[in-house]
């Protein structure tokens, strides 16, 4: 069991205990997404990690329909969700929030049908599919309400960016959105999105991170237009981009700000 306090908007203290799952059923799923401008499809893999009532140690009323959609680093360059930070995420959140979580590929990744793109374009579609999916499906016990996007590097730039494009979407974590000169040229268009949207958001970064420096970080976090829904996390220790054994503390320091900005949705 672990435990931890964090304040609601009226800045009043609240105490979670974190008490691991009896199990989690994890299924290999498939879903469906349109090609921009016409009507082919294509088939995205992905995996589904919830817990059945019978296996909850949590409370009911705690993020009640709310369900995750992770979001991998680039799939040009190797990028999948069979990755250390997103697999993490998804472990963690599963396992102690107990809300189902969503991590697929983007197309042309593993049994992902279809090729990806170097611009976005592809991944933001496969991304909404993967959120309508969560509010569709008959595999889960809850019906599901409200989604979060939770992205990881090259899938913080896409989750980021069609956060406003859906009215299910409620917030959006960005884990070391890469905002290098090289990211900035090909996906640059894109962090307008980011940078517009007035939905609760986390951006998070390491004090090492091998793309983005924390003097470019904290400029970045500057110019959004709504501050009041923005929060920030820098983690301390020789943190790089990759998170290689600090997946855990990450994954700790997302659920808090999950239960804290899931307390408004149904108000």
């Amino acid at each position: 069991m672990e435990s931890s306090n964090l304040n609601n908007d009226n800045n009043e203290e609240i105490k979670i205990k974190f008490i691991k799952a009896k199990q989690v059923e994890r299924e290999n799923i498939f879903f469906k997404v349109k090609e921009e401008g016409n009507e082919k499809e294509f088939k995205i893999e992905g995996l589904l990690s919830h817990v059945k009532p019978e296996n909850k140690t949590t409370n009911d009323n705690l993020c009640d329909g709310v369900a995750i959609v992770v979001t991998h680093p680039h799939p040009m360059l190797g990028g999948s969700y069979r990755n250390n930070v997103v697999l993490g995420i998804v472990d963690y959140i599963s396992n102690y929030l107990q809300i189902p979580t969503l991590c697929f590929n983007f197309r042309g990744v593993g049994k992902s049908e279809g090729r990806g793109s170097w611009f976005g374009s592809s991944e933001r579609l496969d991304t909404l599919a993967a959120v309508n999916y969560l509010l569709t499906t008959q595999r889960l016990s809850t019906p599901i309400k409200h989604v979060i996007i939770v992205g990881y590097s090259y899938g913080s730039v896409i989750g980021s960016s069609i956060a406003d494009q859906h009215d299910s979407i409620k917030a959006f974590s960005s884990i070391s959105y890469p905002f290098g000169p090289l990211t900035l040229m090909l996906l640059g268009s894109l962090l307008k999105y980011a940078l517009d949207s007035p939905k609760p958001k986390l951006f998070l970064t390491g004090d090492n991170d091998n793309f983005t420096s924390v003097s470019t970080f904290k400029k970045r976090m500057k110019e959004f237009k709504h501050s009041d829904s923005l929060e920030t996390k820098i983690f301390d220790g020789d943190i790089d981009h990759f998170y290689g054994g600090n997946e855990r503390n990450l994954a700790k320091e997302i659920s808090k700000w999950i239960i804290k900005v899931s307390l408004n949705f149904n108000k």
